[in-house]
């Protein structure tokens, strides 16, 4: 009897084991259309359907911060159609993550391509990219040429899929702690 129970749990041990090692080494295979509402902070009147085109992979990483290496593109956005930067969902930081495309601008004096960075906001979201939210930047250039920028709490835009109208995207990003504190 005794030897019974002995093999099971160390069978059971044995699954959860390679179930385990399978979770934290191979990727996730994310291909996702998501319906979305752009809205405007500070214009109850502002109100944009978008969709989000998600599609790579996404790896969860035991000891370092999980990562998604692919393609987010908003098609009324012309630029997130450029290469993708790979996400770096900082741990202990609500999962969010830097939108970085980048694009080529030609070719150096010394034949390497010129490549330029357009920081085109953060995403925020739940492991696998579940209940995602793209809190975009207010866009400026620097003295290199690339697009960088900064959310305003107050008057930002925000892309919120799975709702439909103002009040139900409110409620998403208050959620996350996005919207300023009264």
């Amino acid at each position: 009897m005794k030897t019974l129970y002995a093999k099971i749990i160390k069978k059971a041990v044995y699954i959860f084991f390679i179930a385990f090692v399978l979770i934290y080494t191979i990727p996730f295979p994310i291909n996702k259309e998501l319906d979305a509402v752009e809205i405007k902070l500070d214009d109850p009147s502002y109100l944009e359907t978008h969709k989000i085109y998600i599609s790579g992979k996404y790896r969860f990483n035991l000891f370092t911060d999980n990562t998604f290496q692919g393609q987010i593109s908003v098609p009324e956005y012309e630029l997130t159609s450029n290469e993708m930067e790979r996400l770096q969902f900082i741990k202990g930081i609500d999962h969010e993550s830097p939108l970085v495309y980048t694009y080529k601008e030609g070719v150096g004096t010394d034949g390497r391509p010129i490549t330029k960075y357009y920081h085109f906001g953060k995403i925020v979201s739940r492991p696998l990219l579940y209940r995602t939210v793209i809190v975009l930047y207010e866009q400026y250039e620097g003295k290199d040429g690339d697009y960088g920028g900064h959310f305003n709490s107050n008057t930002g835009h925000c892309i919120v899929p799975f709702v439909s109208d103002r009040e139900e995207a409110l409620k998403i990003l208050e959620k996350y702690d996005i919207l300023p504190s009264k």
